[in-house]
C-alpha cells in the first residue's frame, strides 16, 4: 500500500516562534516565521515521499491560509498538492476526505490552555468548544473529523502544552515537541535542526506503519454529536443563536446536536464565523 498522506500545517506551534508579530502577515517578523513554517512543512513532506507515500496533500491552515508556496528554498517538492487560500468549506480540514493518514504540524493549545504559545480556538472570539462534553480545540475538531472519515492521526507537532491534549484524545499518536512555553508569548526554544530531525523520523514511521496496516486507531465521536460553543461575549452567543436548532445554554454559550461529525464540524465553523468580531467592550 502506498498511503495517501494529508498534512495540515498551522504556524503557532512551529518551532522558533513565540509572538503575534511573527504569526501575522504584514508584521515585522512574519517573513522569518513563514520560512520556519515552510521548512518544517518541507521536512515532513519529503519524509512522507521517502517513506513510500503514493500521494501527499498539504493544506495551508494558518490565518489567511496563504503562507505556503511551491517556490523558494523551502517550497514544496514536485508531485505535492497544495490547498491554499481562504473560503475553503472545511478550512483547516480541507482535503482530508479520501486520504489514509493525517499529520498535524505547527498546532497549538486550545483557548485557555495554561503556558501554551498563543493558545486559541479558531479565533480570539471563541472561549471554548465541547463535543459530547469533551473540551476540544483545533486539534480535537480536526482529529474527530479525520476519524469520521476513517483516517488516523499519525503525528502531531507543537508546543509542550499541546501534548496534554494529544495524550487525552490520541494516546497512541506520536507527538513532536517544538518548544516549551514560559508564557503565552514566550518559550524555551528547541534548535530547529533538532525539531526537523524529529519530524522527519516521526513522519517516516507514521507512513510506514499505515502502509503495513498498523498505527493509531481513528478518533471517532459518539453520535449524535452534541456541540457546545462559548464566546468571549454575550453578543457572540446572540449572533450564534441565529443558527437553526441552537439553544441558549447561558449568557455566552449555545448548543446544538448533529447526526454525525461532519455536520458537527461544519456547524462549529459556522458558529465561529457568526460569533466573531464583537469587542469585549
Amino acid at each position: 500500500m502506498e498511503p495517501k498522506v494529508w498534512i495540515s500545517v498551522d504556524m503557532e506551534g512551529v518551532g522558533g516562534l513565540v509572538d503575534r508579530t511573527q504569526f501575522m502577515p504584514g508584521e515585522p517578523e512574519y517573513k522569518r516565521a513563514r520560512a520556519e513554517m515552510m521548512a518544517e512543512m518541507r521536512t515532513v513532506v519529503e519524509a512522507a515521499w521517502d517513506a513510500g507515500a503514493g500521494r501527499v496533500v498539504v493544506n495551508d491552515s494558518h490565518d489567511g491560509q496563504l503562507n505556503l508556496a511551491y517556490d523558494g528554498l523551502f517550497g514544496l517538492p514536485p508531485r505535492t498538492e497544495l490547498i491554499s487560500g481562504m473560503g475553503k468549506r472545511f478550512a483547516m480540514a480541507e482535503g482530508m476526505r479520501g486520504m489514509d493518514l493525517a499529520l498535524l504540524i505547527g498546532y497549538h493549545g486550545r483557548s485557555g490552555t495554561s503556558l501554551a504559545v498563543m493558545d486559541h480556538t479558531d479565533s480570539g472570539d471563541v472561549w471554548n468548544v465541547f463535543l459530547n462534553d469533551i473540551e476540544v480545540g483545533e486539534l480535537g475538531l480536526n482529529a474527530y473529523l479525520a476519524g469520521y472519515y476513517g483516517m488516523p492521526v499519525g503525528l502531531v507537532a507543537g508546543d509542550a502544552a499541546l501534548a496534554l491534549e494529544v495524550r487525552a484524545l490520541l494516546p497512541d499518536t506520536p507527538f513532536v515537541v517544538t518548544k516549551t512555553a514560559v508564557g503565552r508569548r514566550a518559550a524555551r526554544l528547541i534548535h530547529p535542526d533538532q525539531v526537523r530531525d524529529e519530524l522527519r523520523e516521526a513522519t517516516r514511521r507514521a507512513v510506514l506503519q499505515v502502509a503495513r496496516g498498523q498505527g493509531p486507531e481513528p478518533l471517532r465521536a459518539k453520535t449524535p454529536v452534541a456541540v457546545r460553543v462559548s464566546f468571549m461575549t454575550s453578543e457572540g452567543a446572540d449572533a450564534a443563536m441565529l443558527y437553526p436548532g441552537c439553544t441558549r445554554v447561558d449568557g455566552r454559550s449555545v448548543a446544538a446536536s448533529f447526526s454525525d461529525m461532519e455536520q458537527a464540524y461544519l456547524a462549529c465553523r459556522t458558529l465561529f464565523l457568526m460569533g466573531t468580531g464583537f469587542p469585549l467592550y
